[in-house]
């Protein structure tokens, strides 16, 4: 990746149908520096401008065809997943990716895991379908946001201390009694009340990050800890994200305080008006009081009342069903594959009844191998006219 690129990059950002902070130039503008692995992008490029950007990996459809092709993680690294689109063409955007995949990957299927459901993008899946692209979804599932609450009371500008609200009334009465005790017992531990602190504009906040962190076994190599204080290179390149979101005003580090001692923080990346949550960490010295539980609630309330955020998205998918009850909202995603090319499109078409007959999935999949080796001879064929010149 260039200087050119990235600037390229920035400016399709700026103008994306929806934000995505994992697919931000300044998300990723520290792993280009030094990455231990390569990161495989498909770019939709014309006129030396971008208008579209998906980072793939080898995947396989997530159905009885196991249909091979590239596509995005499940779960994703943090937060959404899904391509970002040039508002003004995102439909032709998906398309050219689309055409990447088959064309410079040689894969007959783009698998996007995590896509939204409603919004432009939602949109743009609507308007992809043609005799040579069809797209099918595999499943739905939904995942736990925030939006905001127009009756909480925005925090007072500058403000630096702000109110812990551990018992919002969209949770239970079992669950609020719950986070009650626990802030009840924890405030009795650390020998003073609760408090969530904006600590976003304090120099000191990621070096208190990095060490809260390391409390406990996530700091103890032994154990399997995945602390940053325990790789120098992944430390160099969560502070040059910070650093890039902090520049241009998108970063938010809130903590949890309990008296004189800090028990929670978390490092918040803001993209187009949207908060995720990308790393969190508690002391574990008051571990078994919850501090992760009320200090993600509190945090919740708090992002849910700030004029400017728009809304949350804490990335947790349907794995971690207790931590979704956190958060009062649900967003619906899709898993979807694409079929690109005339025979993949004629499988995506015939999904539904290849799950019900054996015999047509053992045609589709003579038909995927003919494909396959058809997209392998004409690479081949292409590599050696291309040396012949």
């Amino acid at each position: 990746m260039t200087d050119s690129d990235f600037a390229r990059w920035s400016a399709l950002a700026e103008r994306a149908a929806e934000a995505n902070v994992v697919l931000d130039p300044r998300f990723l503008s520290s792993e280009r520096k030094g990455p231990d692995e390569d990161h495989l992008f498909v770019v939709a490029e014309e006129d030396d401008a971008w208008f579209g950007v998906l980072r793939v990996f080898p995947t396989q459809a997530p159905s009885s065809l196991m249909l091979p092709g590239y596509g995005t993680w499940d779960p994703p690294v943090a937060g959404p997943c899904h391509p970002v689109l040039d508002r003004g063409r995102t439909a032709e955007a998906l398309i050219t990716i689309a055409h990447g995949v088959r064309h410079l990957l040689r894969g007959g299927y783009l698998i996007l895991r995590g896509y939204p459901a409603t919004g432009p993008l939602a949109d743009a899946l609507g308007g992809v379908d043609r005799p040579t692209i069809r797209t099918h979804v595999l499943g739905t599932r939904w995942a736990a946001w925030a939006y905001p609450a127009p009756d909480l009371v925005p925090p007072a500008r500058g403000a630096d201390v702000l109110p812990a609200d551990v018992e919002p009334p969209y949770r239970s009465y079992g669950s609020r009694r719950v986070l009650r005790n626990s802030a009840r017992r924890l405030t009795e531990a650390a020998g003073g009340p609760l408090a969530l602190h904006d600590a976003t504009a304090d120099p000191s906040a990621i070096d208190r990050f990095v060490s809260v962190q390391a409390s406990g076994w996530k700091g103890d190599q032994n154990r399997g800890g995945t602390a940053l204080a325990l790789d120098h290179r992944a430390e160099r390149a969560f502070r040059e994200k910070v650093d890039a979101f902090r520049a241009t005003g998108d970063l938010r580090v809130l903590e949890l305080w309990a008296g004189e001692h800090c028990v929670y923080t978390t490092v918040i990346f803001v993209a187009d008006g949207v908060a995720v949550g990308y790393l969190d960490a508690y002391e574990h010295e008051f571990g078994q009081y919850s501090p992760g539980s009320l200090a993600r609630t509190a945090v919740c309330s708090h992002l849910r009342s700030v004029p400017e955020i728009t809304g949350m998205n804490p990335g947790i998918y349907d794995q971690y069903p207790e931590a979704s009850k956190i958060y009062p909202d649900r967003r619906e995603f899709l898993d979807v594959v694409v079929g690109v090319g005339l025979v993949p499109a004629t499988v995506v078409r015939l999904i539904a009844p290849a799950e019900r007959s054996a015999a047509v999935r053992r045609a589709l999949d003579l038909a995927n191998r003919a494909d396959r080796f058809a997209l392998r001879a004409i690479g081949a064929l292409r590599r050696r006219v291309r040396r012949s010149r």
